[in-house]
């Protein structure tokens, strides 16, 4: 009796690992799987495939749907996306034709083999995490997984429950129909497709067609997978390098970029373009592709074309000398002119935070000055973080807290120790002026004092709607500022206004909403002993939000700041903070 015990024990525990085993083959072949199918996306020639994604809490929603239809005897394909109630179809085939019903957008070009899109489906394959068989097993032993045999809409299918959730795979293909882990579902069907017609063309009747070159559209679609691919990989860190270019320079030591200008306006973007142009070439991708793709939709004109036309609306706005740089960073980093303009004149709406305190509100009276911008760190920006210090020929030297390829400024500090840093509004559409950044740069490079500042911005036509707290670190003091094209308002120290309500003393503080008041609280709660430390714990989450892509501390007084970027998953406010001195910004020649 003790003998048949034993027997069935081991043979128990023999098919508890059998089916461990088993289990963990299925979930990992199926991973694999899926990978292929991303390198190899011809595989779904002649089928029509469904892949949605679900939130089930706190309330079941929809998130995304991609549904494919493609021909058995050609190329040619039509895929239909929903994304956050956002449908656009993509169709491939005697013309390449992009439409949204929603906007009744409707793009066409000629035909296309889409191969820049079909590379970064494999980049998004490569990117996915490659885990060794040790990692493999581990996961399976935290996990504890095992199978059972189920129908999934009457397709024979391994069903694997796990720790957290249960993944689907199908008998035939041996890929996932079925993906549940904690609050998130993944459903994917596919079966032969039964109508060739239905690959052909656009659906509905959408409106008369813009022409838009099909390498454009290319282009757009491998931007925006790309921004995708991004979650899946960490902010590259560089090693440590030294690289000369005329009288500029590129320092990159503990992963921190440094890029120092020195000429006139061609040379320096130049050197900006030649030292920096993998980043500048990504950046541009991102905002003129990426970014620019959903404005295509959203707007019904092609974004390219938009941003050529505001180009020469802003012209007369611009300085000849910024546009000579533009045309420098572009002979520098090997693009189209017009592709580096737009990026550049791209209109800026972020949602920022901006604090200087002074006096009484800080340890020994010193002026601080923090900028805190929130913007867009899903679109992989922070990956072409750079600090510029800037000495372009007959102008103040400044450093400017910026990206590859981008020459304005929205965070920034002069050798005459004026800072500027703005918080984006309204007034989308207002665009008759001076854009914004370029605006901030002007004052930096011509202006010595916190009333030159101020005087400087006034007087020349402005864009939409922007706030900025400027502050001078010989008078130690600072101001905010309320600025449309038609008003100029001014803020001092300590003063309530309908928008920012609340009086403190020695400070300006602007932010929006909930996150104003608790700025206010902080300043509040830590008046009289702020110090750098202390900023930074003010500047924390609560007052930068989730997409906090870069803080800065500025000390004007001592020509010093302190810069925090976004990583991949962590806001910059939760990043550490490096400090740049002048000296070290503009080492003596």
């Amino acid at each position: 009796m003790k003998r048949r015990i034993n027997i069935l024990t081991v043979v128990a525990l023999g098919a508890i690992v059998f089916d461990w085993a088993a289990a963990n083959w299925i979930v990992w072949s199926s991973y694999d799987n899926v990978a292929t199918l991303l390198r190899e996306p011809e595989r779904l020639r002649g089928q029509q495939v469904r892949l949605e994604v679900h939130e089930l809490s706190p309330k079941a929603r929809a998130l995304a749907a991609v549904e494919l239809f493609s021909r058995a005897d050609s190329p040619a394909f039509r895929l239909a996306i929903n994304y956050d109630h956002h449908p656009f179809e993509l169709v491939s085939g005697a013309e390449t034709h992009i439409t949204a019903a929603k906007t009744k957008t409707h793009f066409a070009g000629a035909a296309c083999d889409l191969t820049e899109s079909r590379r970064a489906l494999a980049e998004v394959a490569d990117a996915l995490p490659k885990l060794s068989l040790w990692k493999r097993l581990l996961a399976g032993l935290w996990y504890q997984p095992y199978v059972v045999v189920w129908d999934a809409q009457g397709e024979r299918c391994w069903d694997v429950h796990f720790y957290g959730g249960r993944v689907a795979v199908a008998c035939s293909d041996g890929l996932p129909r079925e993906v549940l882990y904690k609050r998130w579902l993944v459903t994917f069907r596919r079966e032969p497709l039964a109508d060739a017609a239905l690959a052909s063309g656009p659906t509905g009747t959408p409106r008369p067609a813009a022409r838009v070159e099909a390498s454009e559209m290319d282009k757009s679609l491998s931007a925006a997978l790309r921004i995708l691919t991004l979650q899946l990989v960490e902010v590259p860190r560089e090693s440590d390098a030294f690289r000369r270019e005329g009288n500029g320079s590129l320092e990159i030591k503990n992963g921190q970029r440094v890029l120092r200008l020195r000429g006139k306006p061609h040379e320096i973007g130049v050197q900006h373009g030649r030292l920096l142009a993998p980043n500048v070439k990504r950046l541009c991708d991102r905002v003129i592709y990426g970014i620019g793709f959903y404005y295509s939709i959203e707007k019904g004109e092609w974004f390219l074309d938009a941003a050529a036309k505001l180009v020469e609306r802003q012209r007369p706005f611009i300085a000849p000398e910024y546009f000579e740089e533009i045309r420098g960073v572009a002979d520098g980093a090997g693009l189209p002119l017009a592709t580096v303009q737009a990026a550049n004149i791209f209109p800026e709406f972020f949602h920022c935070s901006g604090v200087a305190v002074f006096g009484k509100a800080t340890r020994g009276g010193t002026l601080l000055h923090a900028r805190v911008l929130d913007y867009m760190t899903e679109v992989g920006l922070q990956d072409e973080a750079v600090t510029m210090a800037i000495d372009r020929e007959g102008a103040r030297r400044f450093v400017n807290v910026g990206y590859a390829g981008f020459i304005g400024s929205v965070t920034g500090m002069n050798e005459r120790k004026v800072a500027i840093g703005e918080m984006g509004g309204r007034g989308e559409g207002k665009w008759d002026g001076t854009p914004m950044a370029l605006l901030l740069r002007g004052a930096l490079e011509n202006c010595d004092t916190l009333e030159e500042a101020l005087d400087y911005m006034r007087r020349r036509p402005r864009t939409c709607e922007y706030y900025y707290v400027v502050s001078d670190g010989k008078s130690r003091t600072a101001r905010g500022v309320a600025a449309t094209p038609e008003k100029f308002e001014v803020v001092v120290p300590g003063e309530a206004v309908p928008l920012l309500p609340e009086r403190v003393e020695d400070a300006v503080l602007l932010s929006a909403g909930h996150r104003y008041k608790e700025l206010v609280k902080r300043v509040r709660d830590l008046h009289g002993r702020i110090g750098v430390g202390e900023m930074q714990r003010i500047i924390a989450r609560g007052v930068a939000m989730k997409e906090n892509l870069h803080d800065a501390i500025f000390e004007p007084a001592a020509l010093a700041l302190w810069i925090a970027n976004a990583s991949r998953h962590r806001p910059a406010c939760d990043e550490r903070f490096v400090k740049h001195t002048w000296d070290g910004l503009f080492p003596p020649r």
